[in-house]
């Protein structure tokens, strides 16, 4: 081995750094794994080029039989630090460092073996010797390093996931112990509401049952028994609302004729209709009425749009009711009134909780709200049409139907 000619070789290396650098640029450009390349700059792409020929000189020119490479490698891992932070991939840090090897081999080694004939046998072993195990390290280490780089933003990233997750559990634990606090105190809310009015409630039917009352009295007891009445009816849908939003509305599912449930709601709701003379049309005409539905629920339904019908329509006005199937599977009740109508403006919102219209405030706008939530739990659909004001309303509502020869079981479901 000439350690002479290792010494040349490496002056030889160090002299022609800024061709090779130049083809090695060019190289990488062309190389169709090595996309992240090109947002990067002359200076950013070559950070290690310079240092790793500094490195290799000092080795050709001090070679040992067990060389230090301590310094390749600890700025090799600095390369593998910065093509992370430049938002390469692995196969790119060593592909590029693939590309050195081939082009020193390849072209400069080989020329100086041209130009320097005794660079043969043992000499030219031992400095390909170097050259490999010192991009080798490089290899090693920026890639270790680069992976070192991946596997701490990894662990960043699951431990900020994991703080994440923990909020999120701690906020739904914080809002399940709210609903819950919100539930018990809507439950002793009710209670308390409803504790005083039952006994008023039971004396104004007994009292109304009696034969001889003076007219002026019996009028009011029933205005009495009608304001109870409401505002028992506010408490329901105040707590109909709770379960909504919070979820926990329950359906109890029954082979159902709605066209019956539709008769019961207008029963309850015949007294209103009388004393207002409203004329009442009704054809049920759907050959199929039978639906898998919650019957205190869709019955319930049906007496919030019928009382909204009767609360928009004057005196003598006219309230329509027809039932048909669209199809096998739908069952439509339209429910259409004579009333004031309502403003284009105001039918998106009309089904939102605590929206009355232009209605007097004789209720909290809840009906419709619970309504849509009931229907839509049950995958139908309720929806609202109107040419303007003075031209009455229709409210659709759209249930599946059920086969006339269904009879499953009572099913809970909580939508």
């Amino acid at each position: 081995m000439d350690q002479k000619i290792l010494s040349e070789l490496a002056d030889y290396l160090l002299t022609h750094r800024e061709e090779i650098t130049r083809e090695w640029l060019r190289a990488v450009e062309r190389d169709a794994v090595i996309s992240s390349s090109n947002h990067l700059e002359y200076k950013e792409l070559v950070d290690h080029l310079p240092v790793l020929f500094e490195d290799l000189a000092n080795l050709l020119k001090s070679p040992r039989s067990d060389p230090n490479h301590s310094e390749v490698s600890r700025d090799a891992r600095v390369h593998g630090n910065y093509r992370w932070r430049q938002g390469y991939r692995l196969e790119e840090v060593i592909r590029e460092t693939s590309i050195v090897r081939r082009i020193l081999f390849h072209n400069w080694v080989e020329a100086f073996a041209q130009k320097v004939p005794a660079f043969d046998g043992e000499t030219r072993k031992t400095a390909e010797h170097i050259i490999h195990d010192a991009v080798d390290d490089v290899v090693t280490h920026s890639a270790k390093q680069f992976v070192e780089e991946q596997q701490t933003s990894i662990n960043n990233l699951n431990s900020e996931l994991a703080d994440a997750v923990a909020e999120v559990r701690q906020r739904e634990a914080a809002a399940e112990a709210a609903n819950q606090a919100k539930d018990r105190f809507l439950a002793m809310l009710s209670h308390e509401l409803r504790t005083p009015l039952n006994p008023i409630l039971l004396w104004t039917h007994a009292t109304l049952e009696e034969g001889q009352l003076d007219p002026s009295l019996r009028d009011g007891l029933q205005m009495v028994r009608r304001n109870i009445e409401l505002e028992a009816s506010l408490i329901d849908d105040l707590l109909d609302v709770a379960r909504i939003t919070g979820g926990k509305l329950q359906l109890h599912l029954q082979l159902s004729d709605a066209a019956s449930l539709f008769r019961d709601a207008l029963g309850m709701v015949k007294a209103e209709f009388a004393r207002k003379q409203l004329e009442v049309h009704v054809e049920l005409n759907a050959a199929n009425h039978h639906v898998i539905v919650d019957r205190a629920r869709i019955q319930q339904v049906f007496w919030n749009v019928l009382k909204n019908a009767q609360k928009f329509t004057a005196d003598g006005g006219t309230i329509s009711t027809r039932s048909f199937n669209n199809g096998q599977e739908k069952l439509l009740f339209e429910i259409t009134d004579s009333g004031e109508g309502i403003k284009p403006e105001l039918l998106p919102k009309i089904f939102e909780a605590f929206e009355q219209g232009e209605a007097p405030a004789d209720g909290l706008g809840l009906g419709l709200a619970i309504s849509k939530a009931v229907i839509e739990a049950h995958g139908g659909r309720i929806h609202a049409s109107s040419k303007g004001i003075g031209t009455g309303a229709t409210f659709t509502i759209e249930l599946k139907t059920a086969p006339n020869e269904s009879t499953p079981p009572p099913t809970t479901l909580s939508p």
